[in-house]
């Protein structure tokens, strides 16, 4: 099997738990405070992990103080830096998490959001099957540097993740993303934002015809509906599930159905999946689910849809 490029952060999450965003001059306590592994890239590339799937993620750190967090967190998963950046400190996120389960983030960016040519300078591209992009990564500086790279590599397919801060990325940065024929993975505000459409359903049509492959737009408790290269549209219910927060749950949907496809997987199974993914993960206080979690939910899945995986592909740990 070949390996997935995964381009894109690993950062610290301070999640606050508050009552509801403060305003000015308010004074409110906190329910609680906790700090994680986070950021999109790092979110998605956990899903493969967990699906035992070969990948190498392209995440940079600094030698700062919240690096020295980074390595200690990841080390304790197992995991090192795939690359160091001397001279410059990673950021973090402080994740505001409302009663209700709604986030919003406040990000200071640092290393983790870089990107050098050189790090992939090894890197066989034939050796690798799909290219995971954040559009957080794309908005930066050195995220034309991706672009570059993406263009002088077409072998792999792209799975791009545009991200909340979509309406950042300027036009020439948007036409080279597109010109990558990218797999759309987005929610229904993004998409219906990209495509200019208020249903559901133009818009995934819509990008489809625009970028010429695959979209998947998430829908929260809906579901999601996707949309595949040849133009076969469909809806796939969501799990019920009580909301605890919703840190992380677009990243492990996406992470979800890029597992799915990795292993030949029709498009509509793995989103199915990845429904279920999500719910679990808005249903715990954390951006990612553990072994257990995961081996639970995939269990359940699979005895839904009966005792062999549809495609191609195996799931290696079952």
């Amino acid at each position: 099997m070949k390996t997935t490029l995964i381009l894109g952060s690993t950062v610290i999450d301070m999640i606050v738990r508050v009552p509801h965003l403060p305003v000015t001059q308010e004074d409110i306590n906190t329910r609680s405070m906790t700090m994680a592994l986070g950021g999109c890239a790092y979110n998605a590339a956990r899903m493969l992990r967990l699906f035992r799937l070969p990948l190498f993620h392209c995440s940079p750190t600094g030698d700062g103080i919240f690096d020295q967090i980074t390595g200690k967190l990841l080390s304790e998963e197992g995991l090192s830096p795939a690359i160091v950046v001397k001279g410059w400190d990673n950021g973090c996120c402080l994740c505001l998490v409302e009663d209700s389960g709604e986030r919003t983030f406040l990000s200071t960016h640092g290393a983790e959001y870089g990107f050098c040519e050189e790090w992939l300078a090894d890197l066989d591209s034939a050796q690798l099957d799909y290219v995971y992009v954040c559009g957080i990564e794309l908005e930066e500086p050195t995220g034309l540097a991706m672009l570059k790279w993406l263009r002088e590599h077409p072998g792999p397919q792209v799975f791009f993740a545009p991200g909340a801060r979509l309406m950042h990325l300027d036009s020439s940065r948007w036409q080279a993303i597109e010109a990558c024929r990218p797999i759309l993975h987005l929610n229904e505000a993004e998409a219906c934002w990209l495509s200019g459409n208020q249903s559901v359903e133009a818009a995934a049509r819509t990008l489809r015809g625009r970028f010429g492959s695959a979209v998947i737009i998430t829908r929260g408790e809906l579901g999601a509906v996707c949309c595949s290269a040849d133009g076969n549209y469909q809806a796939l219910p969501g799990v019920k599930s009580e909301v605890v927060d919703t840190i992380g749950a677009g990243d492990c949907h996406a992470g979800t159905v890029l597992a799915g496809l990795k292993q030949g997987w029709p498009l509509a199974v793995s989103v199915d999946l990845a429904n279920a993914m999500a719910a679990r993960v808005v249903a715990r206080p954390s951006a990612r689910l553990d072994e257990n979690e995961f081996r639970t939910v995939l269990g359940a899945w699979r005895q839904k849809i009966g005792k062999d995986l549809p495609g191609n592909g195996k799931c290696g740990i079952l």
